[in-house]
């Protein structure tokens, strides 16, 4: 431990500052920013997987769910950081992109994709369908397990 004359002729300690120094703290904000970078990645490749899944369903649907579905695609595959305002919307996008890839895997299109996408940035998969995707993701596993 370093010491420093007080004036007094007697020596005292310093005390290590909790505060960390200006490289510390450089080398911490890089280290979270390329985990976020990583982060969006991931859920960027989650997404063109789900979206791939998707894709092979939609031929096989009738014409008005088709057009609807679709018109759900373009607004998810459109959503950017300047067109949304959430700080999570990779983490929305890819819930609504799970969700209806567990529905068109179950042959059961309900909320929200009966109707077209609201007009705007996404919003929060409503909590009602928190249950809902929980349960097609759970029935989905055990039909893989049987």
């Amino acid at each position: 431990m370093a010491t420093v004359a007080n004036g007094t002729g007697k020596r005292r300690a310093l005390k290590k500052s909790s505060r960390p120094d200006t490289n510390e703290r450089n080398r911490t904000s890089i280290d979270n920013e390329n985990a976020s970078v990583k982060d969006s990645e991931l859920m960027d490749l989650e997404f063109k997987k789900e979206l791939e899944e998707v894709m092979g369903y939609l031929e096989k649907l009738p014409a008005k769910e088709r057009v609807i579905l679709n018109n759900w695609l373009k607004k998810l595959k459109k959503a950017n950081d300047e067109t949304q305002e959430l700080k999570n919307w990779r983490e929305v996008r890819n819930e609504y992109i799970t969700l209806m890839s567990n529905q068109l895997r179950r042959s059961d299109i309900i909320e929200p994709f009966l109707s077209r996408p609201n007009v705007g940035p996404l919003r929060p998969v409503p909590k009602k369908l928190a249950y809902t995707k929980m349960k097609f993701t759970l029935c989905a596993d055990e039909e893989g397990s049987g």
